[in-house]
Formats: C-alpha cells, structure tokens, sequence
C-alpha cells in the first residue's frame, strides 16, 4: 500500500500541475473583448428653421338652401418657418413643433349649379401645432406628427352674384397628421423631407357672399410634401 501511494501520489501531482498549465494557456489565447465607442447622435434641445414645400387640395362648397355642391382642386407652394424642442429617451424621440407658412394654393372650377360663373378657392395660409415622435437611428430620425391644424381660406364667385360681394375669406381649424424623416449633417444643422395631411372643419359663408341664394358650407383638405433646414441651438 504504501508504494501504491508513492507512485499514485507524484503522478496525481503532476497530472494537475500540467492542467493547471494548459487552462492557463487556453485563457491567454482568447483575445480580450474591447468596449465599443459612443456614437449616438444627441437630438435634445432646441431648434428652428425653414422650409419650402408644394400642396395639392380640394374645397367643396355646399348651398344649404338646394344643397347644390360645387368643388375646387387647388394646387400651389409653401414657405414657412418652424419651431420645435426635443427630448430624447435611449432611441426614442419626442417633441412638440410649430410651424406657419405663406400659401400660393389655389385653384378655380366652373360652378357646378351656375354654369356663368367661376367658383375659386385659395389657402391664404397655414400653420400647426403638434406633437412629434420617433426613432433616432444614430444621425437619422424617423418621425411622425400629429396636432391641430389653422389655416386662412378666401372663397370667391366670378362675377360676382347680384347683390353679393362675390367673396368670403375664413380662418378654419382643423388636425394634421404626417410622418418623415430628419438626418443631421452637422451637430447643429439637420436637413428634414415631410409629409402633411390637413383636415379643416366646415365653415359657413353667409347669404350674399358667395352665393345669393343662401348661406354655403366649405371643407376643405390638403396634401403638402415639404422640405426643410434646422438648426438646432
């Protein structure tokens, strides 16, 4: 027993010194793991700019006294201005914005119930406010937009009918809803494409304004595509 345990015992110590060595080998030959740099853009804060942009819509015109209906496509450019603030959570952006623009959206259409006279509809201008919400991917941010919508309207006979000034102008309300995407060339300047949905509510021209025959409702919608500057500070 005794050389039995001579023997056994070297050879035991011997067989965990050289297992002891190769673990030690194998932990040297993994490369140590190397901790990626930040480079996630910071969207808070912040910003204004401008933008330029082209609308298509449509008015339609209801007599409430023979519910005749007339409508107008209209078309034309935008060019406002816009301010808004960020806050950013991880991914995730949200923010509220405003923004105005002068409008050149018109257009003009045979009265569907008077087949003398031109009905014509212009958006004098547009503006909303509402709140903006995405995912920022690095310098990139993906949004979307939803709020309320103001606009001023002129609706307009030609000629005008006897006994009626031949026009009607409004401000309308309304909501907007849209989506686009914002990509930052510098840390203070970011360039934006967006898409805009107007919704307005009805409003009422009175009896010889546009119309002799009685009081006419108008609604009115409009699609814009607009492309724009920020500069955040």
């Amino acid at each position: 027993m005794l050389k039995f345990t001579k023997f056994f015992v070297p050879v035991m110590l011997g067989l965990a010194s050289m297992a002891s060595a190769s673990a030690a080998d194998l932990s040297y030959d993994f490369p140590q793991l190397v901790e990626m740099p930040e480079t996630s853009f910071d969207w808070n804060g912040f910003y204004a700019g401008v933008y330029a942009g082209y609308a298509t819509g449509r008015a339609t015109s209801t007599n409430v006294v023979n519910a005749s209906a007339s409508t107008v496509d209209v078309r034309g450019g935008l060019l406002g201005g816009t301010l808004g603030g960020n806050a950013q959570f991880g991914n995730f952006v949200l923010g509220l914005e405003g923004d105005l623009a002068w409008s050149d959206v018109n257009g003009s259409q045979t009265c569907s119930n008077a087949p003398g006279f031109d009905c014509i509809g212009r958006m004098n201008w547009v503006g909303s406010g509402k709140l903006r919400g995405g995912v920022a991917l690095d310098r990139v941010l993906l949004f979307g937009t939803a709020g309320l919508a103001v606009g001023g309207i002129t609706a307009s006979t030609n000629p005008a009918p006897g006994g009626s000034t031949g026009t009607f102008s409004s401000t309308v309300w309304g909501w907007t809803a849209g989506a686009g995407a914002e990509v930052a060339v510098t840390d203070a300047i970011s360039v934006k494409a967006e898409y805009a949905y107007y919704d307005f509510a009805t409003v009422q021209a009175p009896i010889n304004t546009i119309a002799n025959t009685g009081a006419t409702d108008i609604k009115s919608n409009a699609h814009a595509l607009k492309l724009g500057v920020n500069y955040r500070f």
